[in-house]
């Protein structure tokens, strides 16, 4: 048996954005903006910030065919990720859009103890109650040992002194269903609703949405609600660990759940021929099991720095997001510019705001380039912990999670889209390939404020630098 322990947080989630967003934006040739999608505030795959609405594609369909490449520095997380999608334009005006969707992931993730001056090892279950493993060597940097005077087998890792500690040797595979049908119901008024499944090793998630836009003044003005209700499911093989009990190969409890309500209100306005502008707000609440059952927080000397326990990290049960998007395309002659801007704030007390800008540029009727930026910068939550001290008394909430901490974020990246054939009555390529390379890089604080002494010259900072590379194919007939 190979040791694969599930990855940490929800990283194919992340990856999944940058392909659907991008599926959409390749796809349509005249869009309406996206919707700010109640997510995560910041994803280490970037949001194209489209959607697929082709209802002016009387007829058409449209197939999709793509794949996705995402390597994360210093030997952490890789992934690939193939996606197909279809969408079929009635001539009713009605659509129908489909979309399936895999990625393997593979390498380390940090399991969010401190760094110290010393080596240090982990101990986790090594396999699930009633299962054994064979494998007695090493395996993705891990050993299974037996712990003395129990028979418990357990896998142990051990990290470098004066290093993040990070778990390495996982792999997980997702797979993911999308569907949604969307139908005009009366003069300017249009229904939609759909739905998607995912599922992984250790997490499965379902949901349903459903929509209705309205549109005003000669069909200049859009006006839509959405709603949207999620069911997640989290049942890591060896259970979830119940909060600030002490890492170990035990069994923990049982699977855990959440739900997740949402709600987008939005406007879409044509400011003229040429500019096209869009406002958003939404709002959504999670409540159930929001805790990462793979992290820890090291309990730490206030001299020394020396770890004495790791403890299963805790979150609170409910989060109430809110977000406000604006965003805009503008035509400049034959260049087209699409710029964005999102402030978020959660009850968590996460603020953050990101800015993007990309400019598409025909440079040959047979190519087209769209160069992008993206900046992104949060605050952290009011329970981020980057260790807990030994001898206090225990918070109510503590996470060392890098993703609720505070940082900033830069992604700079390149389209080249080749269109190979067209209809020229509609303009509209019969087929075209295209290629995406984006850069991705955090930067935050190596040093909490106040850090205690025997800590002082080590870096906390486990931000992410990440290279993703995306190409695909699209064909459109009637």
């Amino acid at each position: 048996m190979q040791l694969t322990p599930p990855r940490r947080g929800r990283i194919a989630q992340a990856l999944g954005l940058l392909t659907a967003n991008l599926l959409a934006a390749t796809c349509a040739q005249a869009q309406a903006l996206s919707p700010a999608a109640d997510a995560p505030p910041d994803a280490a795959a970037p949001r194209v910030g489209v959607n697929d609405d082709t209802q002016s594609d009387v007829g058409l369909t449209r197939l999709n065919a793509a794949v996705l490449f995402y390597s994360e520095s210093g030997g952490r997380v890789k992934a690939t990720e193939p996606v197909v999608s279809v969408t079929v334009n009635g001539s009713s005006g009605a659509v129908l859009t489909g979309r399936f969707t895999v990625d393997t992931l593979t390498g380390a993730t940090p399991n969010g103890a401190a760094p110290w001056t010393g080596p240090q090892t982990f101990t986790t279950p090594a396999h699930a109650p009633g299962t054994t493993a064979t494998v007695t060597g090493s395996s993705g940097g891990s050993t299974l040992v037996t712990i003395p005077g129990t028979g418990t087998v357990a896998r142990q890792y051990v990290t470098p002194a004066n290093t993040l500690p990070v778990d390495a040797g996982f792999r997980d595979l997702r797979t993911a269903v999308d569907l949604g049908y969307a139908t005009p119901v009366w003069d300017g008024g249009r229904l939609s609703f759909g739905g998607s499944a995912s599922t992984e090793r250790d997490y499965r998630s379902y949901s349903g949405n459903a929509g209705l836009s309205q549109d005003f003044n000669q069909h200049n003005t859009t006006a839509s609600i959405s709603a949207e209700f999620e069911y997640d499911r989290s049942n890591p093989f060896f259970g979830t660990p119940t909060p600030f009990t002490v890492m170990s190969a035990d069994a923990k409890g049982p699977a855990r759940t959440k739900t997740v309500t949402s709600a987008v209100l939005g406007v879409t306005q044509v400011v003229n021929r040429y500019w096209l502008a869009q406002l958003n707000y939404t709002v959504g609440e999670s409540n159930g099991y929001q805790t990462d059952p793979y992290r820890v927080l090291s309990v730490v000397d206030s001299v020394t720095g020396a770890p004495s326990q790791y403890l299963y990290e805790n979150r609170p049960g409910s989060r109430l997001r809110q977000s406000v998007y604006f965003g805009n395309k503008v035509a400049w002659g034959p260049t087209v510019t699409d710029a964005s801007v999102r402030f978020y704030h959660d009850s968590w007390g996460v603020n953050s705001v990101t800015a993007e800008l990309s400019e598409r540029v025909p440079v040959v009727s047979w190519l087209y380039v769209e160069p992008l930026a993206r900046y992104y910068s949060q605050t952290a939550a009011n329970f981020f912990r980057d260790y807990l001290i030994a001898g206090q008394p225990l918070p109510a909430f503590a996470s060392s999670d890098s993703r609720l901490g505070k940082f900033q974020a830069q992604t700079y990246g390149l389209k080249v889209g080749i269109p190979i054939t067209g209809h020229s009555e509609f303009d509209i390529p019969s087929s075209e390939v295209y290629f995406q390379v984006q850069d991705y890089k955090q930067t935050g604080s190596a040093q909490p404020g106040g850090v205690v002494p025997g800590l002082a010259h080590e870096n906390f900072f486990s931000g992410v630098q990440a290279v993703s590379v995306f190409a695909g194919w699209t064909m459109a007939f009637y």
